[in-house]
C-alpha cells in the first residue's frame, strides 16, 4: 500500500459515518426509536488490556478479591510526576502481569513515533509503579501501518457490503428504490475509490452521497 492511501484512511472512516447516517430516513427509523433510552445518562469507560511485562514487581499488587477503593488509596505518584521527562500522548491508570501472573498497578504512557518513509509505527509503553516512580520498565511494539491499513479498508469493504444489502430490500416505493439503486451504485464506486487511493474521487463521492442522504430523507418525510 502506498502512503498515499495510509493517509485516506481516516478520510474512509467520515465517508462511511455518512452511510450510516443515512440509514435512519431510509429504512431503520422505525426499528432504531427508542433504542438506546435505556443507555442515556450511563458513563461508558474504555476497557484497556492488561499489559505483559516480564520481570516487573510493583509496589501495588492486585490480587483476587482486592478492594478498588484500597488499591487506589496506594497510589501516590501523580500521572504528572510519572510523565515528567517523557514525550508521551496519553497515560492511564492500568494493569500489568509479570511472567509469574502477578498483577501490578501501574500508570500506563504511551509514546508512538511514525516512520515518514515505510508508515510504520513504533509504539513504547512506559510503566511506571503507581506508589514509586523510580521503578519503571518499557514495552516496545512494532506495527505494520500497511498491514493495518489494508486491514482497515477490507473491514470498511465489508460493511459497505452488508450496508448495501440493507438498503437495497424494497421500501414499496418506485421513487424511493430508484434512488436506493443510484447510493448503491455510488457505493460501488466508493469501495473502487477506496482500493485506488483516489483521494479526489473519494471527496465528490463523499458530497454526492451526502445529497443523496437528504434526497431520500426528504422523500420519505413527503410520503408519511
Amino acid at each position: 500500500m502506498n502512503r498515499k492511501t495510509t493517509y485516506l484512511i481516516p478520510a474512509f472512516v467520515a465517508v462511511f459515518a455518512l452511510m450510516f447516517a443515512v440509514a435512519t430516513p431510509l429504512a431503520m427509523a422505525e426499528s432504531s426509536e427508542g433504542m438506546f433510552d435505556n443507555k442515556m445518562g450511563q458513563k461508558h469507560k474504555k476497557m484497556h488490556k492488561v499489559i505483559e511485562v516480564d520481570g516487573f514487581v510493583g509496589s501495588i499488587q492486585i490480587t483476587e478479591g482486592a478492594d478498588r477503593q484500597a488499591l487506589k488509596d496506594q497510589i501516590t505518584v501523580s500521572l504528572s510526576e510519572a510523565a515528567s521527562g517523557l514525550d508521551v500522548v496519553s497515560g492511564h491508570i492500568g494493569a500489568v502481569i509479570n511472567e509469574s501472573g502477578d498483577k501490578y498497578l501501574v500508570w500506563i504512557l504511551k509514546s508512538i513515533e511514525k516512520d515518514s518513509g515505510s508508515g510504520n509505527v513504533t509504539v513504547t509503553i512506559y510503566v511506571i509503579d503507581a506508589a514509586d516512580v523510580t521503578n519503571t520498565t518499557t514495552v516496545t511494539r512494532e506495527v505494520d501501518q500497511s498491514e493495518r491499513d489494508e486491514k482497515r479498508i477490507d473491514k470498511i469493504s465489508n460493511k459497505i457490503d452488508r450496508f448495501e444489502e440493507k438498503i437495497s430490500e424494497s421500501s414499496g416505493d418506485a421513487d424511493i428504490d430508484a434512488a436506493r439503486d443510484t447510493f448503491v451504485e455510488k457505493l460501488q464506486e466508493l469501495r473502487q475509490a477506496i482500493q485506488d487511493g483516489d483521494s479526489e474521487r473519494i471527496s465528490e463521492l463523499r458530497d454526492e452521497l451526502k445529497d443523496l442522504r437528504s434526497e431520500l430523507g426528504n422523500m420519505r418525510t413527503n410520503r408519511q
